[in-house]
């Protein structure tokens, strides 16, 4: 074979071999890829959930007035200001303490939570209760409880006392605390005749 036609002959193998080593097996060549984007996961707190209804608790004491300067000295045995009791004599102060709580977290509710905490009383009318500090000393009071009063005419009738307390939260909620909160009759709110409410010494 002659020089010039041996260099063709060369150069054709040299094509052909890159042929086939070049991705010449009919696949497509392979794209370079880069790593999708995902979006960041925003956390959302849930909302605070909001109670539907009220608890209320309370109980009924006796005020100070129509009592005795030793009646009224809560810190002696006779003492009956500030005593729980259901039965209130013609003339006497029916004095109503009362916890409202929100029942999703069992704590006490105050007058930044609440629209209102009010009295029904059996004549119809109402009265509004107050959030405040009782007991102890201004600076460090015992406890913080809603309350109202009311005094019982000297001819008012007497027998059971049909009332009503009433709380609403701002959000809505609702809960009511009433005389007949227990069913025994003997337990429930009365109203007796003065003289049956005096006490000897």
């Amino acid at each position: 074979m002659k020089p010039i036609t041996r260099v063709i002959a060369a150069g054709t193998a040299l094509i052909l071999a890159a042929a086939s080593c070049g991705g010449g097996t009919g696949e497509a060549p392979v794209a370079a890829t880069t790593a999708p984007t995902v979006a960041p996961v925003v956390q959302t707190a849930a909302p605070t959930p909001k109670p539907t209804f009220l608890m209320l608790y309370g109980d009924t004491v006796r005020g100070t007035q129509g009592l005795s300067p030793e009646e009224k000295d809560s810190t002696k045995p006779q003492g009956l200001t500030c005593v729980q009791m259901s039965r209130f004599p013609n003339g006497s102060r029916i004095v109503w303490r009362i916890r409202v709580l929100d029942p999703l977290t069992s704590k006490a509710m105050d007058d930044k939570a609440l629209e209102y905490v009010k009295l029904k009383l059996p004549d119809g009318s109402e009265q509004l209760l107050k959030y405040g500090p009782h007991g102890g000393t201004k600076e460090n009071p015992l406890d913080r409880f809603w309350v109202t009063g009311w005094t019982v005419p000297a001819d008012y009738p007497t027998g059971g006392f049909n009332y009503l307390v009433e709380a609403k939260s701002l959000e809505g909620a609702v809960g009511t605390f009433g005389y007949d909160a227990f069913k025994v009759p003997s337990g429930q709110l009365q109203i007796i005749p003065a003289d049956l409410g005096k006490r000897i010494f």
